[in-house]
């Protein structure tokens, strides 16, 4: 398939009234240190033509991210014979530390802070004679030392015992924020976003309520001053952009397929903003045939392009490069590759899987440093590292 550029300028913006949960005035303000937030100059982008392996880590992984400067990389693993979060060298190949949940829990997702100073991971309790709901908690703890900083629990988001909790964690890219979010398996309609201060452990933020998060799917802008969050109610997927300083939910988006399509409603599974936070853009398809990458103008939220992907129904994207402009997609039939979005071209993935299914959501298991100069790649039994 053929990738085709559809201009398409169509306003998806929704005028929301502020859904926010108040906090009281004594919590410490989420508003970012703009001296400190200010845009870096961004790497050019890659070609991808020619290849090299860096590294092979001798472990697998449910969830990978790098560490801002490249050098390490912290996975995370939800299994029932290992279930911890690591952390490895990227120049020596060797694992630097691991941590565990606390006894009777379980990780159900974990993240890094991009200043390397913290990681933090979302945990439910296990099943119990005497519960007939899950305690969740959230757990921030200090990578140089390995000790707790801080434990909270999180509102039992009415998650039964016999549920399985969907769970997200993700810091902002200044380190000084924490967006998590919980959902179970029965599709049961749950609270909101959270946002938490990473130093102080104190709840800033709740927003929107009453929202079922199916996805696993956040993103923080470049500032860290919008969280951009997808959700999914009665099979309608939408892209919603929470404003942190405002405490308002700043647009409402749905990816459209233009006129003459069948069906006109496409699935966001990944989402991306722009370096210079312009625009934000998403992965999405229709859960069949045809895939694209719709962009949006934040400030109006009017859809600026739809770029439809050379997938195929047998493949399954997996990662957006943090400028956009690269992206990773194949299949057991077709092999995978990494294809650029403004040259149009496409070249085959050396050092990529052995065997995976090809799980179009599965975002998690591929991902580009936050330079967009490097890959990580869950096999089933290593992570390569390539560049």
């Amino acid at each position: 398939m053929k990738a085709v550029l559809l201009s398409v300028f169509v306003s998806c913006a929704i005028a929301p009234q502020a859904l926010a949960q108040q906090i009281p005035s004594s919590a410490i303000s989420a508003k970012p240190n703009q001296a400190k937030t200010a845009q870096k100059k961004t790497a050019p982008t890659k070609s991808w033509s020619r290849q090299t392996l860096r590294v092979s880590l001798p472990t697998t992984a449910d969830k990978i991210k790098f560490s801002r400067d490249g050098k390490t990389l912290f996975t995370f693993t939800n299994g029932a014979n290992k279930q911890s979060a690591e952390l490895w060298s990227l120049t020596t190949g060797k694992r630097l530390s691991d941590w565990k949940a606390k006894p009777g829990f379980t990780f159900c997702d974990v993240d890094l802070s991009p200043d390397g100073q913290f990681a933090a991971g979302v945990m439910y309790s296990g099943d119990a004679a005497t519960s007939t709901k899950r305690n969740i908690e959230l757990l921030v703890w200090n990578l140089k030392t390995g000790q707790s900083r801080w434990t909270r629990p999180i509102q039992n988001h009415a998650i039964q015992i016999t549920d399985t909790p969907f769970c997200q964690v993700e810091f902002s890219p200044n380190s000084r924020l924490l967006a998590t979010s919980i959902s179970g398996m029965s599709n049961k309609l749950q609270s909101g976003v959270r946002i938490w201060n990473v130093l102080q452990g104190t709840l800033q933020q709740v927003a929107p309520r009453g929202i079922t998060f199916k996805n696993k799917v956040f993103a923080f802008s470049p500032d860290s001053s919008v969280l951009g969050f997808v959700t999914e109610v009665n099979n309608i997927s939408q892209l919603h952009l929470w404003n942190l300083n405002t405490r308002k939910l700043q647009a409402k988006l749905q990816a459209k397929l233009p006129a003459g399509y069948e069906s006109n409603l496409l699935w966001i599974a990944d989402i991306v903003f722009s370096p210079n936070q312009q625009d934000v853009m998403a992965f999405t398809h229709d859960r069949e045939l045809i895939s694209f990458i719709s962009r949006w103008q934040i400030k109006t939220g009017k859809l600026k392009s739809l770029l439809e992907l050379p997938i195929g129904r047998m493949d399954g994207l997996f990662a957006v490069s943090p400028d956009g402009q690269n992206f990773v997609y194949g299949g057991q039939v077709a092999g995978y590759h990494i294809g650029n979005v403004q040259t149009n071209k496409s070249w085959k993935l050396a050092h990529g899987f052995k065997f995976v299914n090809p799980i179009i959501n599965d975002i998690s298991k591929v991902v580009f440093s936050p330079d967009g100069q490097q890959i990580a790649i869950a096999n089933n039994d290593q992570i390569n590292i390539i560049h």
